[in-house]
């Protein structure tokens, strides 16, 4: 060990590594900030891996412009790490000279070799064997860089947009993977609503308002302080464990994407965002249209969720948005199959009732009696999970539409506990959704012929 190794700071950052035949060694191709010398003793550190820890070894030898060196400063430089391969080194590890190197200067070195080797020397074009050896982490900066890299390129043409598309596609892919095999991964989560909360941008050109994808926002374990800085009063930052199944994040994700209708998730940065296909496909069949467990209606919960995070309505623009929330909530919920909880009568009680048509035998319905004499209400569900909050297994599911009880019902949808998203579909807004679709079908079928 150099004598001068405790005075001296380095910050040394990995940017490729190679083997050394028949030997334990590790070679590491990188750039020293600081003064680095043969036989120093180094603490080794991937800041983006969950598991990260501070392991040490230390430099058998070290290599200049393929020249051998004894010192190197402030530049390139290769070095033998003694027993190098018994650690987890690759591109994005971090050596340093002292547990005194601060957290955020490891970071700081952690984003720059990730940014030299995999934008910089790779241009983004990672093998399978590298994807394998990175953690979620480091895919989510290596991808947040590179667009970061290129967002103003000048000469940009039809194949450079298509290549750039199918690089991220493969390190979309394999983040797809790496979030369902973590231990645990960080969402944040709307005090509004108790779901996922919904992100989606909504912009306005020339008075045509468009909304990108709605996603929710993960965190790996290395950034989920990231997460704590969103505003408490509006969200939360909840932990998600795989658990003893390895199940857990899958079971998250099936409600998220294919409940809840969320079109992708965002893993640490807006600008990366896995589509909801590339985890898995929709589990729920919807070719058994008869079982109620397969009913599900993710587009309605989607505007549903997006119209509830905003609350109440207050800008010109927030009011707007709603508006047009409610919209598209509105063809939504005319074409939507619900579940209705119920069960058959017990002889001996006499509950309050109703008898459905398509049913082949009486069946009890949870009914509230309507205020002063007003209409009674029915309690509609989009999914067996959110009925399945309120009613134990001695109900089922019967599947309806709204249109076969609410000229006789209000129909109450998604009323469960620990659900901040419900909503009361009394006769009077149900008839005047059917109008406002059926004027806007008028008129786009009349357009559509004027311009034949």
């Amino acid at each position: 060990m150099s004598e001068n190794n405790n005075e001296r700071k380095f910050i040394y950052r990995v940017l490729d590594v190679f083997d050394f035949e028949g030997s334990s060694d590790l070679g590491t191709i990188g750039i020293v900030k600081g003064t680095i010398e043969r036989n120093d003793t180094i603490f080794i550190r991937n800041y983006g891996d969950d598991d990260d820890e501070i392991v040490t070894s230390s430099i058998f030898a070290m290599d200049i412009d393929h020249k051998d060196a004894q010192t190197a400063t402030d530049c390139f430089v290769a070095l033998r790490v003694r027993e190098g391969r018994k650690e987890n080194i690759k591109p994005g590890s971090v050596f340093f000279s002292s547990e005194d190197v601060t957290d955020e200067e490891i970071r700081e070195a952690y984003i720059d070799a990730i940014a030299g080797s995999y934008v910089g020397k790779r241009d983004l074009e990672i093998y399978d064997s590298e994807l394998k050896k990175m953690s979620l982490t480091d895919c989510s900066e290596a991808w947040r860089i590179f667009c970061r890299v290129h967002e103003k390129d000048e000469d940009l043409n039809d194949d450079k947009i298509k290549d750039f598309r199918r690089k991220i596609a493969v390190v979309a892919g394999a983040m797809a993977k790496k979030v369902l095999a973590a231990d645990e991964i960080y969402y944040i989560k709307s005090k509004l609503t108790n779901e996922p909360h919904m992100f989606s941008k909504t912009s306005n050109r020339n008075g045509e308002y468009i909304f990108s994808p709605p996603e929710i926002h993960i965190f790996t374990k290395p950034y989920k302080k990231y997460g704590d800085s969103y505003p408490e009063d509006k969200f939360e930052i909840v932990k998600v464990e795989n658990g003893e199944d390895g199940e857990g994040i899958k079971r998250f994700l099936t409600d998220a994407l294919y409940l809840n209708g969320a079109l992708g998730v965002r893993v640490n940065y807006e600008i990366v965002g896995i589509s909801a296909e590339l985890f898995f496909k929709n589990p729920y069949n919807p070719e058994l249209k008869e079982n109620a467990n397969v009913v599900t209606n993710p587009e309605l919960v989607r505007w549903m969720l997006l119209r509830s995070q905003i609350g109440q309505a207050e800008t010109d623009d927030e009011k707007m948005i709603a508006q047009l929330y409610f919209r598209f909530f509105s063809y939504a919920l005319v074409k939507a199959r619900f579940l209705i909880p119920g069960k058959p009568v017990d002889p001996n009680e006499a509950p309050t009732r109703v008898e459905g048509d398509a049913m082949e035998s009486k069946v009890q319905f949870p009914i509230m009696v309507g205020p002063d004499g007003g209409r009674n209400v029915m309690f509609l569900y989009t999914d067996a999970k959110r009925m399945f909050m309120n009613y134990d297994k001695s109900f089922g599911g019967f599947i309806q539409t709204l249109d076969n009880f609410i000229d006789k019902f209000d129909c109450a949808i998604n009323s469960a506990k620990g659900f901040g998203a419900g909503f009361l579909a009394t006769k009077e807004v149900y008839d005047a959704m059917k109008a406002l679709i059926d004027a806007e079908e008028t008129r786009a079928k009349k357009d559509k012929k004027d311009e034949e």
